[in-house]
C-alpha cells in the first residue's frame, strides 16, 4: 500500500487535522538524545480526538500492519522511551488534558494522559490537595507518563507499593480492546460505582487480576492509557524543611532509615553536591562552580509538615524526634548549607523546573543511569561507578548522584548523572562507551534496572531469559501483531 493510500485511510478514522506529515513537526517527536542511535523517526503524527478515534486507529493499524508509539508528554523526549526500531506513527495524546474528577474526601483525581504536573497542581491547590511527584520534572512532563513509568517521587513515606500513586486505569491493548483495571473494572459503570461511594482508587482487580502491572513500565509497548486515577495528598499547612550535610554518605544512610522506619517527616532524598547544584542552578548555570564549592559532599533534604489538625504541634514533635536521630548519627539539622537554603531546595524539587530537564542545563545534555537497589548498598554502587569512570578517564567529580528512597525506604532509586556537550562527537561517543560499560558493571553488582533505557534496555531481559520468555508470551496475547512500539525490549 502506498503512502497516499495509508494517509487516506488514517484520515478516514481521525478528525480534521488529526494527521500530520510535516517534516518540521515530525522532528519534534524524534528522541532528543544523541546517545540513542539505530532508531527510526516517525513517518506521521496522529492525534485522535477521543477514545473512539483511538480505538479505530489501533484497529486500522492491526489491519494494515502499521506501528504506533504513544506519546503524552510535550517537549523534548530525552530518555528514549519513544525510541522505535521500525517505521512508525507517533500517537500524540498530549492534547488530552481533561481533569475528569477531583475527590478530596477520597484523595484521588482522574486525569487524561496529557495533563502535566503544573496543570494538575494548579487544579488541586484550591481544594487543599497536592500530588507526589518526581524530582523537578520538566514543565511538559505528562503525569500519566511519569507514574506509568514508575518514576520515583520525592515523598517516599506516602508510597505503599511501587505502582503508587496509580489507582485505576483505562487502556487499550495492542489488539484494540479496551480494558479497565482496579476498582474501575466493575461491577457497574463508573457512574453507578460513584453513586455507591466508589472512587476508582484501588489498583487491584477486577477480581484477582492485576493488569495494570502489565502495562505499567512497558514504555508504550503493551497498552495505551486513556485515563487513570492518581492518589493525591493533603497540602501541608505548615512545613519545616531542613538540610543535613555530610562528607560521608555512610553517616546519612542510618539517619534515613531511622527517620523512615517510624514514618517521620515527609519529602526526603539525598543529592551529592553536583546533583544539588544542577538542580539549584539550572536557570543560572554560570553559578555552578561557586555553588558547588560551598556545599558538603552529600546533602539530605528532610521535610517536616503539619496538615489540617494541629499542624504546628505535629511539626514540633517530629522535629524533636528527627533531631535526636540526627544526633545519634553525628549529624545536625540546618536551615541552609553553603549557598543553598532548605525552603528553596524543597521548592525546586517539588515544582516543575521549566521546559528543559534541569540535568541538561550545565552542558546541554546529561547521561542518566538509574536503577533500584537498597539504600544501604548505595556506597558499593558509588564505588563501582567510580571505577568505571576511571577506566574511561572521566573525573569522578563530574558525576552527580541522586538517592531517592521509595516505598517507605524499602528500596532506593539510585541515579548517576554525567553532563556532556551533545554537539561534541567525541564526548557523545565517550558517553556511549561509558554507559555500556557502567551498565554491565552495575548489573554484576546487583543493580535492578526496573526502568531500562539505553544500554540497560538491551541487557535487562537478555540476562533473565525466563522473564524474557514470559514477556514475549504477554506480548503475543495483548499485542500479537506488534502494533505498539515494535522492537522495544527486543520484542
Amino acid at each position: 500500500m502506498g503512502a497516499k493510500e495509508i494517509n487516506d485511510r488514517l484520515r478516514a478514522v481521525l478528525s480534521e487535522d488529526g494527521l500530520s506529515t510535516d517534516p518540521d513537526i515530525l522532528t519534534l517527536y524524534r528522541v532528543a538524545n544523541p546517545i540513542v542511535r539505530d532508531r527510526v523517526g516517525p513517518s506521521r503524527v496522529a492525534r485522535p480526538r477521543d477514545v473512539t478515534e483511538l480505538q479505530n486507529l489501533v484497529r486500522l493499524a492491526n489491519e494494515q500492519g502499521l506501528h504506533l508509539v504513544p506519546v503524552s508528554s510535550q517537549g523534548p523526549h530525552g530518555k528514549g522511551g519513544t525510541a522505535c526500531a521500525e517505521e512508525h506513527i507517533a500517537l500524540d495524546l498530549s492534547s488530552w488534558k481533561k481533569i475528569l474528577r477531583t475527590d478530596r474526601r477520597n484523595r484521588v483525581c482522574m486525569i487524561e494522559p496529557g495533563v502535566t504536573y503544573g496543570e494538575l497542581l494548579d487544579a488541586l491547590e484550591p481544594l487543599g490537595m497536592t500530588v507526589p511527584m518526581p524530582l523537578a520534572p520538566r514543565s511538559g512532563k505528562s503525569v500519566a507518563a511519569a507514574v506509568m513509568d514508575r518514576e520515583p517521587s520525592t515523598w517516599p513515606n506516602r508510597q505503599w507499593d511501587i505502582s503508587d500513586p496509580v489507582g485505576s486505569t483505562e487502556f487499550i491493548f495492542g489488539t484494540g480492546d479496551i480494558f479497565r483495571t482496579g476498582a474501575a473494572g466493575g461491577p457497574g459503570s463508573l457512574e453507578k460505582q460513584r453513586v455507591a461511594g466508589g472512587a476508582q482508587k484501588s489498583p487491584m482487580g477486577p477480581s484477582q487480576t492485576d493488569f495494570q502491572r502489565v502495562v505499567q513500565g512497558s514504555q508504550g509497548s503493551l497498552g495505551i492509557v486513556t485515563w487513570l486515577t492518581v492518589r493525591t495528598e493533603l497540602r501541608p499547612s505548615v512545613e519545616g524543611p531542613c538540610l543535613i550535610g555530610s562528607d560521608e554518605l555512610e553517616k546519612l544512610i542510618p539517619f534515613i532509615y531511622g527517620v523512615q522506619r517510624p514514618w517521620l517527616g515527609e519529602h526526603s532524598f539525598i543529592l551529592d553536591r553536583n546533583a544539588a547544584t544542577l538542580l539549584m542552578t539550572h536557570n543560572a548555570p554560570d553559578s555552578f562552580e561557586a555553588v558547588t564549592a560551598s556545599l558538603p559532599a552529600f546533602i539530605c533534604l528532610q521535610n517536616i509538615a503539619g496538615f489540617e489538625r494541629l499542624p504546628r504541634e505535629r511539626v514540633a514533635y517530629q522535629l524533636k524526634d528527627i533531631e535526636e536521630i540526627a544526633a545519634r548519627n553525628g549529624l545536625a539539622l540546618s536551615s541552609s548549607l553553603g549557598s543553598v537554603l532548605a525552603p528553596e531546595l524543597l521548592k525546586a524539587a517539588t515544582r516543575p523546573c521549566g521546559p528543559r530537564d534541569f540535568r541538561h542545563a550545565l552542558r546541554g545534555h546529561c547521561l542518566s543511569i538509574f536503577f533500584l537497589s537498597t539504600l544501604d548498598q548505595s556506597p558499593r554502587f558509588l564505588g563501582a561507578i567510580g571505577e568505571v569512570a576511571g577506566r574511561h578517564q572521566i573525573e569522578r567529580n563530574r558525576i552527580g548522584i541522586y538517592l531517592q528512597p521509595v516505598v517507605q525506604n524499602h528500596a532506593c532509586h539510585i541515579e548517576f548523572m554525567v553532563p556532556f556537550d551533545p554537539e561534541n562527537r567525541g564526548e557523545v561517543e565517550l558517553m556511549r562507551r561509558f554507559e555500556a560499560d557502567a551498565v554491565h558493571e552495575l548489573f554484576d553488582e546487583g543493580a535492578f534496572f526496573s526502568r531500562p533505557y539505553g544500554a540497560a534496555g538491551k541487557l535487562a531481559f537478555v540476562r533473565n531469559q525466563l522473564n524474557n520468555a514470559v514477556l514475549k508470551k504477554i506480548k503475543d496475547i495483548f499485542d500479537p501483531n506488534r502494533v505498539l512500539n515494535p522492537g522495544k525490549f527486543g520484542l
